[in-house]
């Protein structure tokens, strides 16, 4: 806590103090949502469906980063409601094959040694947010967001171990270390914990010349949400009751040894970056270059927007890593932009939905 308002305390002196103040007396209500999904294993569809589905493209890392807000800007600053919801997985392409076959029937295979290594983080967090944008320098403007999130729904952890599948038997150990509000892996009864912290942005943009200018932003440049007494399992799970049925599927049983107990937690968000670099072609249209980053993926992405009038714009983008291609409209009242990497959305391995409205009064 004593950081949340360390950091509040410095943001309302920084807009208290600003050099070039917002004489803009209007209010703005507005509501923002972003959704974001990309998985490198199968369908976005098929995962939140419990991996059930005929799709298997391997990988090692899936997640999904959304938020909801709704809030009031007037002259620099801004204050807003807000929900989020991520789910971040990384994982080895064995431990992601042995999960799908699981929740398929398929028979593992035999004779063969499997890496299983699973970290996940997952949460459900609501709270307000306290923003301010000031001018640093003529063409150089600043906008920081600091939120206060509760949540009580938490899975944070990793799975680690290896195994061997023979012919007749099974052996090896899988090593357990997580926290979380519902057992779901063996189903022990706790209390739900309670979780309070904190979210840093930190948002930028540059018109360096008439013809190039930059923006970015940093998500979770800094977070921690405490929990002061949190269920936890550090276990050993063996091999002692694992075996195959009469189908060659696995039958688990695993023996688990270890501790089940609270403690307190401290989580922390992946941390996301997004950088624009525009360079503009003609007086409607400029060219746009992208990076995105989420923990350790990198995104990069190349684009066009088109202004049809001056309250229309027309943008598209296609990222390169994920083979999404992003289309969008922006007016003086809303904005809405759809990525997707393939036209069936049921089969998307990549989604996004962004949608932003605003009133003035």
């Amino acid at each position: 806590m004593q950081r949340i308002i360390s950091a509040l305390t410095a943001l309302v002196y920084a807009g208290l103090s600003s050099a070039e103040p917002h004489t803009d007396s209007s209010y703005q209500l507005y509501f923002d949502s972003h959704s974001f999904a990309y998985s490198e294993t199968a369908p976005i569809h098929q995962i939140v469906s419990d991996f059930e589905g005929p799709h298997f493209d391997g990988g090692k890392h899936s997640f999904t980063h959304n938020f909801w807000e709704m809030g009031v800007r007037r002259s620099n600053w801004k204050a807003a409601y807000v929900i989020r919801y991520d789910y971040s997985l990384n994982y080895t392409s064995d431990a992601a094959e042995l999960i799908y076959g699981d929740k398929n029937d398929i028979a593992i295979e035999k004779n063969r040694e499997y890496d299983v290594y699973l970290d996940l983080v997952h949460t459900r967090a609501l709270g307000l947010k306290l923003g301010y944008q000031w001018q640093v320098l003529e063409q150089f403007n600043i906008g920081v967001d600091i939120s206060y999130l509760k949540t009580s729904e938490l899975l944070e952890g990793k799975v680690e171990g290896k195994f061997t599948a023979n012919d007749n038997d099974y052996s090896g150990e899988a090593y357990i270390n997580y926290v979380y509000s519902q057992d779901d892996l063996l189903d022990r009864p706790t209390d739900k914990p309670k979780g309070q912290g904190y979210a840093i942005d930190l948002a930028w943009d540059w018109r360096l010349n008439s013809k190039y200018r930059m923006r970015g932003k940093w998500t979770d440049l800094l977070s921690e949400i405490t929990f002061d007494n949190a269920p936890f399992t550090n276990a050993t799970a063996s091999s002692n009751r694992i075996s195959y049925d009469n189908e060659g599927k696995i039958d688990v049983k695993p023996l688990v040894s270890g501790t089940l107990d609270y403690r307190k937690h401290h989580l922390k968000y992946p941390r996301q970056m997004n950088v624009d670099a525009f360079y503009q072609l003609q007086t409607d249209t400029e060219l746009v270059a992208g990076w995105y980053q989420y923990g350790d993926l990198n995104f990069y992405s190349l684009g066009t927007t088109y202004n049809t009038s001056k309250e229309i714009k027309l943008m598209t983008r296609f990222d390169f890593k994920s083979n999404a291609l992003t289309l969008g409209v922006d007016t003086s009242n809303f904005s809405v932009a759809l990525t997707s990497d393939r036209l069936k959305i049921k089969e998307a391995r990549t989604f996004g939905l962004d949608f932003t409205t605003r009133i003035e009064f």
